[in-house]
């Protein structure tokens, strides 16, 4: 995706697992920015705003995009983005310090899993939906939404990625060049398409395609939605930062770039959703373009799917290897990637439980990613003082600093379970539910996020802190 456009050198950069060094950071602050924007301009936007359409109007619908990419984006910079910046490590070998050797595999099997099967199976499917509307429009195939043809079409994605991801990285560095700059042009396109059909005020008294009955609830489930894909960063943030130069350029092209192109392209979404009268991004296309044009757009999507599914596995199988160490790291690129590409493929036999569920999976990762950004921010910011032993980080031995009991942190995971319940409590990730009247004045993620921190702080504070075990400054 975004590290594949820069021309990093060194076995770290690539499949290594070594800091990063100073020489081999090549991201400024401008740079940085350029990078964010071309992953937070993607096609998942549209879907992101399409799903806002579906409880709020307009007006309501852009606040809670820009409250929650402002809010969510700005804790998971802070989260992950400083402490990797400053040491060049990966994400998820620096986590050893809050989780330990043994707790950050555990991590990374169940959050990352998780996260990369979720958000491939929904590209994957959005690949199969837009190639079936070009087949359908050109070929009169009369594919349906969810017929087994949208399927077999999500699996050529899948397979296409996969040999992608096979051959590293660079392949897929021609690819990007071209949907890079094509998206910003998709944007640019489905605007002027869209106001040449309607006008400002028309599409602004749409009403949303399925609200709940409440107003608030509707407006405080879109804000929940925007948390949860902003909170949704925390895996992929950190491994862009590592190779910028300073930890200035690591934190503030993530409002520039990931904050700022996400509101427009969901604001986009949003705005097409209202006035076409659906959430789904490959049903807009035709009628608002007309063939031609229309199934030229939807081929690209397809296209910038594949390569947002690369970059996301690419990530994931990256930190399976670096965080699994000798588990993993005897085993073939190309096995581990075509392994994990498997559950995906299983799940895009569902494109309708899961393609038009979004909303659902978006609140379970919330669920799992807001009391993660909460632990981690806590821990770099407040109980280390943003020093690690670089060192330990590598170590595998039982006397290290991020031994902790076994390899894992068991305070760093009771935290993350009461986040977790304090947003259940508030909040019904399956059903979009409010459990409690306080929802729809705080939400859940973001409490959900502070509590999972003072847990956190307050244990370690008080079981660790000043002990040899995790390396805590006294």
């Amino acid at each position: 995706m975004a590290m594949s456009e820069t021309n990093f050198t060194g076995a770290s950069s690539e499949y290594g697992t070594l800091p990063v060094l100073k020489e081999e950071r090549q991201l400024g602050l401008f740079d940085h920015s350029l990078v964010n924007i071309g992953i937070a301009v993607a096609t998942w936007a549209f879907l992101l705003g399409g799903t806002t359409a579906m409880f709020v109007g307009a007006w309501d619908g852009i606040a809670a995009i820009i409250i929650g990419n402002i809010i969510g984006v700005s804790i998971v910079s802070v989260s992950v983005c400083l402490g990797t910046s400053k040491y060049g490590v990966e994400q998820f070998t620096f986590a050893r310090s809050v989780f330990g050797r043994v707790g950050v595999l555990l991590l990374v099997c169940i959050f990352l899993a998780i996260y990369g099967v979720g958000w491939s199976s929904v590209l994957s499917i959005m690949f199969g939906r837009a190639i079936s509307e070009v087949t359908n429009s050109t070929m009169a195939t009369g594919i349906g939404p969810n017929d087994i043809g949208v399927t077999w079409l999500a699996m050529v994605a899948i397979v296409v990625s996969w040999v992608l991801l096979w051959k590293g990285p660079t392949a897929v560095k021609w690819l990007n060049r071209i949907v890079g700059p094509g998206k910003l042009i998709l944007c640019a396109g489905i605007l002027l398409l869209l106001f040449g059909e309607k006008s400002w005020s028309t599409i602004a008294a749409a009403p949303a395609l399925q609200p709940f009955d409440d107003p608030k609830t509707n407006f405080m489930v879109a804000v929940e939605i925007n948390l949860a894909a902003s909170f949704g960063w925390w895996p992929i943030l950190g491994n862009i930062s590592r190779f910028t130069k300073t930890p200035r350029a690591a934190l503030w092209p993530n409002l520039v770039g990931i904050f700022a192109a996400a509101v427009v392209g969901e604001t986009i979404g949003l705005l097409a959703a209202l006035s076409l009268g659906n959430f789904d991004p490959t049903a807009w296309m035709i009628p608002l373009g007309g063939a031609v044009i229309g199934c030229s757009v939807l081929l690209f999507i397809g296209l910038a799917n594949i390569t947002a599914i690369v970059s996301i596995f690419y990530g994931m199988c990256l930190a399976m290897r670096q965080a699994g160490g000798r588990y993993f790291e005897n085993i073939p690129w190309g096995i581990l990637t075509g392994a994990l590409f498997i559950p995906v493929i299983v799940v895009s036999f569902f494109p309708a439980q899961v393609y038009d569920k979004f909303f659902v999976f978006l609140a379970w990762t919330a669920l799992g990613f807001a009391p993660l950004s909460g632990v981690t921010a806590v821990d770099y910011i407040l109980l280390r003082r943003g020093r690690v032993n670089t060192r330990d980080l590598y170590s595998d031995a039982p006397e290290g600093d991020y031994a902790f009991w076994g390899g894992v942190n068991w305070i760093a995971f009771v935290a993350l379970f009461v986040g977790g319940i304090v947003y259940y409590a508030l909040f019904n990730p399956m059903s979009l539910t409010a459990h409690n009247a306080l929802f729809n004045w705080i939400s859940a993620s973001v409490p959900s996020c502070l509590v999972a921190g003072l847990v956190h702080y307050v244990l370690t504070k008080r079981f660790l802190r000043g002990s040899r075990t995790g390396g805590y400054p006294a």
